[in-house]
């Protein structure tokens, strides 16, 4: 099968990357990205490295009009060498010699060099850059990169919609699998199934919680037995060609109270309202304040407001990565924009004890928003709940 994405893809972006950095004034950008989060080196390169034995991060290097250089880990290099268009790839583990001195005779007076994924470097990766270029003035710069990825091109949406496809597909398979007295494991092994069985590959563990583990944001799914009248939260995350999706339910095993039923049904409405008026120009604030007002006369605010301040409390962006900016929370102050891709969530916490997540991965439109992911918006409200 013929990828969307090809060489001439990654090549313009990189020239759009240089056209970039010569307007604000910089001499070249050093990329970062690890493996968890490759985005923003797999954004140019098309490669996202495996953990396997090593850690195995990327290193994009472009300085001046120098052809770029791609530093990966010593066990990725010899796929890298043979499927990445950018010929000049290094080993990871030169990084203290041969990549050193490369470095080195780049290191001259009055050069501003952009560092982009600095949060997600290494301290001692830091240091070897500073030790090879002391005078060299560098600039955090990973804003470009943001800026860069949040505007989704047709193709990219394309592959998007692929992943939110078989999210859907894995989570409706998902219903009839799941039973009392099965393991959060097992739950975890059949999604994973499904999806590479329909061809995705998986942007990040599947996050399966079942009763009070569902207290949590996130937790490891384990061997507890799933029980009568629990919430089990499943949040799955498929990739196409390293594009992801972040589409989540909860079940409601049966047997379970009034409170419970009423809370899932509500989410999935509430859910599709908020979905529905998601438009560009709008504040990202305003999904907070869609939520808030439609909780609010239910009783069920004390178990949304106090979660949604933080990191990633309503959503975030999607693409290359499962997690990326921007992010919503209740104090998002940014525009929204055509062709962003947020995930959009509704979290309750403390419903007894327990909690569920409902999430849906959306394009902003000018017009409004198309839903990448459909499930929630074509079953009815009770769809998740188990008889």
């Amino acid at each position: 099968m013929t990828n969307i994405l090809n060489n001439n893809d990654f090549k313009k972006r990189l020239l759009e990357l240089r056209k970039i950095i010569k307007r604000k004034n910089l001499d070249g950008i050093i990329i970062y990205s690890d493996e968890y989060r490759s985005g923003y080196c797999t954004y140019f390169t098309g490669y996202k490295p495996i953990n396997v034995i090593e850690e195995s991060p990327q290193t994009l290097i472009l300085i001046k009009d120098n052809d770029p250089i791609l530093v990966v880990g010593r066990l990725n290099y010899y796929s890298a060498k043979e499927t990445v268009w950018i010929k000049n790839i290094l080993q990871h583990n030169k990084f203290e010699t041969e990549i050193f001195e490369i470095l080195k005779k780049n290191n001259k007076k009055n050069l501003t060099i952009g560092l982009a994924g600095e949060h997600l470097m290494p301290f001692y990766l830091r240091d070897l850059i500073s030790e090879a270029m002391p005078d060299v003035n560098f600039s955090i710069q990973t804003s470009i990169l943001n800026d860069l990825r949040k505007i989704k091109t047709e193709k990219e949406v394309k592959l998007m919609k692929q992943a939110a496809k078989i999210n859907d597909q894995v989570l409706r398979q998902l219903r009839d699998e799941i039973k009392i007295g099965m393991t959060e494991q097992q739950v975890v092994a059949y999604a994973d199934f499904f999806g590479r069985k329909l061809g995705a590959d998986l942007g990040s563990a599947t996050v399966v919680m079942s009763g009070y583990n569902t207290k949590f944001p996130a937790w490891r799914a384990t061997n507890k037995e799933i029980n009568k009248g629990e919430f089990v939260i499943v949040d799955f995350n498929p990739t196409i060609e390293n594009y992801c999706n972040d589409g989540g339910v909860t079940f409601l095993m049966s047997g379970a109270s009034k409170k419970k039923i009423e809370a899932l049904e509500m989410s999935h409405q509430f859910l599709k309202e908020v979905i529905k008026n998601i438009k560009a120009n709008n504040k990202a604030s305003s999904i907070h304040d869609q939520f808030y007002n439609l909780l609010k006369p239910t009783g069920f605010e004390p178990s949304f407001s106090p979660y949604v301040s933080g990191t990633r409390g309503l959503g975030h962006g999607v693409g290359l990565d499962v997690v990326e900016a921007p992010d919503l929370s209740k104090t998002s102050d940014f525009i929204l924009e055509a062709g962003m891709t947020l995930a959009t969530k509704l979290d309750l916490h403390d419903v007894e004890n327990s909690g569920l997540r409902v999430e849906q991965v959306v394009l902003v439109t000018d017009s409004g928003s198309n839903s990448l992911n459909q499930l929630i918006l074509e079953e009815k409200n009770d769809w998740a709940i188990l008889k």
